[in-house]
């Protein structure tokens, strides 16, 4: 009888830590790809930043020529697909690494064009432009920055020692950063 107390305690202290892990991840990835969701919605930002000053005219706004933007555009095009497309496993490292690239090629392309040559008519692009890319730009970073470090927790959880063959039971992979 004592034998069988202490099985069934062990057991229960087993399932109970298997529920607790369980619930871990389960957080820890709902974080994950709530953070996610921050950073698409401002490089989404971005994108609309692009194509509103690229695309349409605003009023008396300077409207900046096609071929020296040509790169900006073609990037801003890009994100702008990957954000569109449906991700079945958003934390992948694939998925992460194809959005991560694609931000990166905005970003330089945008410095490369900011930062081009200066027209001696005036400034390459309104400042209000400047100032809200440098607003959404830092958003993206800072959000990026968390979830880098929400995705480094998930995947240090993933990999403590028992908690490694119970994961992968249960179907939890490692996360890519951005």
């Amino acid at each position: 009888m004592d034998l069988s107390l202490l099985l069934w305690l062990l057991l229960a202290l087993l399932l109970f830590w298997g529920v607790g892990l369980y619930n871990r991840l389960m957080r820890l990835r709902a974080r994950a790809l709530e953070v996610l969701g921050v950073v698409e919605k401002h490089a989404s930002t971005c994108v609309r930043l692009v194509g509103q000053y690229l695309v349409a005219p605003q009023g008396d706004a300077q409207v900046l020529a096609a071929g020296q933007w040509a790169d900006v555009h073609a990037a801003a095009a890009h994100l702008e697909q990957l954000l569109a497309q449906p991700r079945p496993a958003p934390l992948q490292a694939g998925a992460v690494a194809g959005l991560a690239e694609a931000w990166t090629r905005l970003h330089t392309a945008w410095r490369e064009a900011s930062e081009g040559p200066i027209d001696l008519a005036g400034p390459v692009m309104p400042q209000e432009m400047q100032d809200a890319w440098a607003a959404a730009s830092l958003k993206v970073q800072s959000a990026s920055g968390g979830f880098n470090q929400i995705v480094a927790r998930y995947n240090e959880a993933i990999q403590q020692y028992p908690a490694r063959w119970v994961a992968t039971l249960m179907g939890f992979h490692m996360a890519g950063q951005l």
